[in-house]
């Protein structure tokens, strides 16, 4: 019997055991890697009496490598995820083509077993197999493009998904900044519920950024849901600009986000969608979390006018107060910072550049009211607050950390409101950003 019809139907790409073969792999490589996390972790037990300035270079270097073996771990789960969806749409295509073809078959033996008794009548039975087989060369070919799709999007998650970030311990101990961890189903959840609430204009903000519904919406548009091979979201895809001083000469690079960092940022005391937006930032910064006079320098080092052009793609107004002006802002330049925070736009205030002084904490006590209450706030030196509002009587700022302390270092509310006089002293560097 000829298989002319089944013939038509061509073989699903790709080898679907191999391919799930692999994924295996790489999960048992995450295994290894924690498991050498652990290992590392076990080291510093086996010299419990040493101490000293070598003690602590070692310990630094040891969690330095424990966090490198955490990272790649993750990496490589979210990696295993990717090729396993890409091996069981290859596994189910071929399965579905497999059924076409014998669809197929069953067409040529119709064809072969028929009775007929002259050429037109071999025709008429002929075009209408033929016309069946056409139907299902059509939904196998939809299927091979479907399992070409899939490498594809498993490439470009593989390209998002594996990446190594600088590890940065800090200097004053190796609990720092720059130490990640997995994102928990629950953090998940509640990323979930920032993201619609961006997309909603009703995200509770505390950065100048998603003071607007605007700028709320530029948020959203920057973070999408990832899905492992169940449908279930194991992390997020953030777009960052691939020239973060040109956001608008390249198109964007997304970098997936399965991880936070331990000591990052925080929306309300919770890890939600600014701890991924770090994270991204970190993931795509040559220099990851290092600090600025680190090799290479990190995104510490940035500045709120370059973050708010990174997102918007506009550039921002830097106002800078005068140390030849005891009054720090001209009239002129307080009235722009007043018209602003009236049109809602993002304003972020620097203590950098301050004429204040701090102690060598980098701590400066200013009166504040907080929630109606006058109280000693501490300020910290280098840091960028989000301004909420200001107007003639004196400006109302919010710390992005989510917390103040007071002189007695108890905990407070994050809002506080200072006089103008007090403002121009600490806050060297206003920077006005636009989302239109």
């Amino acid at each position: 019997m000829s298989f002319l019809f089944a013939s038509f139907i061509n073989d699903a790409p790709g080898n679907a055991s191999a391919v799930l073969q692999l994924a295996d792999q790489w999960d048992a490589y995450a295994l290894k890697c924690d498991s050498g996390a652990d290992e590392i972790s076990h080291a510093q037990t086996l010299v419990p009496s040493w101490k000293g300035e070598a003690r602590d270079s070692f310990d630094k270097s040891i969690e330095r490598q424990r966090n490198r073996y955490i990272n790649i771990g993750g990496d490589a789960t979210t990696g295993s995820s990717a090729i396993s969806t890409y091996g069981w749409e290859i596994h189910a295509a071929q399965s579905y083509i497999e059924n076409l073809r014998y669809e197929a078959a069953l067409l040529d033996r119709h064809l072969a077993t028929a009775q007929i008794t002259s050429v037109s009548e071999y025709m008429t039975v002929f075009m209408e197999c033929y016309q069946k087989a056409n139907v299902l060369v059509a939904e196998a070919t939809k299927r091979i493009m479907q399992v070409k799709r899939a490498a594809n999007q498993c490439a470009a998650d593989l390209l998002r998904t594996v990446h190594i970030e600088p590890v940065q311990i800090g200097k004053k101990g190796p609990n720092e900044g720059g130490q990640m961890g997995q994102l928990s189903q629950d953090e998940i959840a509640q990323i979930q519920q920032d993201l619609e609430a961006l997309k909603n204009g009703t995200f509770d903000w505390e950065a100048a950024l998603a003071q607007t519904p605007e700028g709320q919406a530029k948020l959203a548009a920057m973070i999408r849901p990832h899905y492992d091979e169940n449908g279930d979201i194991d992390g997020f895809l953030v777009n960052v600009p691939t020239d973060p001083d040109n956001p608008n000469d390249a198109p964007g690079r997304e970098v997936f986000v399965h991880s936070k960092y331990l000591n990052g940022a925080t929306q309300g005391g919770r890890v939600g969608a600014y701890s991924i937006l770090e994270a991204a930032w970190g993931q795509n910064h040559p220099g990851g979390s290092n600090d600025s006079d680190d090799t290479p320098p990190g995104m510490t080092s940035g500045l709120p006018a370059n973050t708010l052009k990174m997102i918007t793609g506009n550039q921002p107004e830097l106002i800078l107060s005068s140390p030849t002006n005891s009054a720090g802002y001209s009239s002129t330049e307080r009235d722009t910072i007043i018209a602003a925070s009236a049109q809602q736009q993002p304003i972020v205030s620097s203590t950098s550049s301050s004429q204040g002084d701090f102690d060598n904490h980098g701590v400066a006590l200013v009166e504040a009211s907080v929630g109606g209450q006058e109280v000693e706030l501490k300020l910290y030196k280098s840091h960028a607050y989000t301004m909420v509002s200001a107007d003639e009587n004196g400006v109302t700022l919010c710390n992005p950390h989510n917390r103040n302390r007071d002189s007695s270092d108890n905990e407070i509310d994050a809002t506080f409101t200072i006089s103008w006089e007090t403002y121009e002293k600490y806050y060297g560097r206003t920077t006005i950003g636009s989302t239109s």
